[in-house]
């Protein structure tokens, strides 16, 4: 091999090399960008979400144990878009204490002085998760907040501002809601 034919063999491994680079690169944004529209798109649904074709079907303060057997107060509340036929979002609200349950509602129905307390908003697109949106109480973080993204059961996105939570906790959530309301996936 003279040195004619090395240089054009090094000059090829470089192009060779150029090339797969920019494939490797257009197969990331791709992917990334493909993504991104998922998550576009649970947004769209969110902010697109038309009052007037969602109704309230019940709110309820049922008594429950967190898994160190400690009671605490919370409410949830279901919304069903009677146009779709399908559980659009269920809103719960855990209280920092034990609240009775004529107080909260009392607060709720005046939409005064409601106890602090966590909130958590699962948002559904044909009865599966889609998104859920967290916003601690100010008693325990007053810059803290989170949305997590879902497809299929599985995490897509996570955006945390000073917050960290078990997204498993979120899917099984869901999946006792859908189940207790009788909703097929």
């Amino acid at each position: 091999m003279n040195l004619c034919d090395s240089k054009m063999f090094h000059v090829k491994m470089l192009y060779m090399k150029r090339v797969i680079t920019i494939a490797i690169v257009q197969l990331l944004i791709l992917s990334g960008q493909g993504q991104n529209q998922k998550i576009q798109f649970i947004d769209s649904i969110s902010h697109g979400i038309n009052m007037d074709n969602i109704i309230l079907l019940f709110s309820e303060l049922p008594d429950t144990v967190d898994a160190t057997g400690i009671k605490f107060s919370e409410r949830n509340s279901y919304y069903f878009d009677w146009r779709q036929s399908e559980l659009r979002l269920i809103d719960v609200y855990r209280f920092d204490e034990i609240v009775k349950s004529h107080m909260v509602e009392r607060a709720f129905r005046k939409n005064k002085k409601i106890p602090s307390g966590t909130e958590i908003q699962y948002l559904f697109f044909r009865n599966k998760l889609v998104k859920v949106k967290v916003k601690p109480s100010e008693q325990r973080c007053t810059q803290c907040s989170a949305e997590y993204y879902f497809s299929n059961d599985e995490l897509i996105f996570q955006n945390e501002q000073h917050y960290n939570q078990q997204t498993d906790n979120f899917i099984n959530d869901a999946a006792f809601f859908l189940k207790r309301l009788d909703i097929k996936k």
